[in-house]
């Protein structure tokens, strides 16, 4: 596979700003990175992982894209609203079954049209993976093109947005002065942090890099990034490959005060809003190890929009 052209979808670059008073409250110097105000669909993380992968369906002559994930995903919304931006019709694979109105981002994908969405009738995430084979399966019977992304729009090619953020966050903080002692995001599917490791594994030094598990075992969320990382700089043909500091921490079982708090401290201090399944577990995890010595972090918002208003997204 070869690297796809990136169909340019989102606002970049996203802003990098000083938080001072979460700085003040925490005794370490934060940053954040607000990609949760990319633009596509309700803004998010993604939106950099559809730019890539929309460019491979447009180079496969794809004429449907499929994925899927939860009633409440982010990449969800992210790549249908992507597909139907470029014109393409579109079909997705949801765990579970139709939520009522109202509870979901399902009523927001009703409007988009040129799509058909499938629920497994399962609430476990895994159940998506072999519909999407059978969907796969029936649009080719019908003589479509279809271009299928597994679940979170995780992998080497969706990796390549955050490789090329490292990019965009380097040259922000070259022109602001600072340097990042580490890097801090929340980890689900772990394309967005295997795409910071490889595009960190390019250079000669760098940042710590630190993700929260917020659905994986974390022995699985260090599988999923050094594989996902490596097969990203095969794509990229990086033959120079620099040794990175990262590391997977635990948010699995979190407690709801320390993660409800997290978010009443960001949105207090610096009117950001984190959802509560995503970022805000990341901001917990990062205050109970504020003490710890790192500084200046950067913090990823990463978005997840939707888990303000519908609750947990179990995307």
């Amino acid at each position: 596979m070869t690297v796809p052209a990136r169909i340019a979808l989102a606002n970049l670059p996203t802003p990098l700003t000083f938080a001072p008073r979460l700085s003040e409250e925490l005794g370490t110097t934060i940053w954040l990175k607000r990609d949760d105000l990319t633009g596509i669909g309700l803004g998010g993380n993604k939106a950099r992982a559809v730019e890539f992968h929309m460019g491979a369906c447009h180079e496969a002559g794809a004429d449907v894209f499929v994925t899927g994930g939860g009633p409440r995903s982010n990449w969800v919304l992210t790549a249908a609203s992507a597909a139907a931006a470029r014109g393409l019709d579109c079909e997705l694979v949801l765990f579970g079954d139709r939520p009522p109105a109202g509870t979901s981002g399902v009523d927001l994908l009703d409007r988009l049209g040129n799509l058909r969405i499938h629920f497994t009738g399962s609430p476990v995430r895994a159940s998506v993976d072999p519909l999407l084979d059978r969907v796969k399966a029936r649009l080719v019977d019908e003589g479509r093109r279809p271009y299928v992304v597994g679940r979170g729009g995780a992998g080497p090619v969706g990796a390549l947005g955050y490789v090329a953020a490292v990019d965009e966050i380097d040259d922000q903080a070259r022109r602001a002065g600072i340097r990042f002692d580490a890097v801090w995001l929340a980890a689900g599917s772990c394309g967005t942090m295997a795409g910071l490791v490889a595009g960190y594994r390019r250079q000669s030094g760098g940042p710590l890099v630190v993700g929260t598990a917020v659905h994986r075992p974390i022995e699985e969320c260090r599988r999923r990034i050094e594989g996902i990382s490596e097969e990203a700089l095969d794509l990229l043909e990086v033959t120079r490959r620099y040794p990175v500091r990262w590391q997977v921490t635990d948010q699995l079982d979190p407690d709801p005060s320390e993660v409800d708090a997290a978010a009443r401290l960001m949105a207090r201090t610096e009117g950001v809003f984190l959802d509560p399944e995503y970022g805000s577990c990341a901001l917990a995890d990062l205050i109970r190890r504020a003490g710890e010595g790192r500084g200046p972090v950067l913090f990823l918002v990463t978005g997840g929009t939707l888990n303000l208003f519908c609750g947990s997204s179990a995307a």
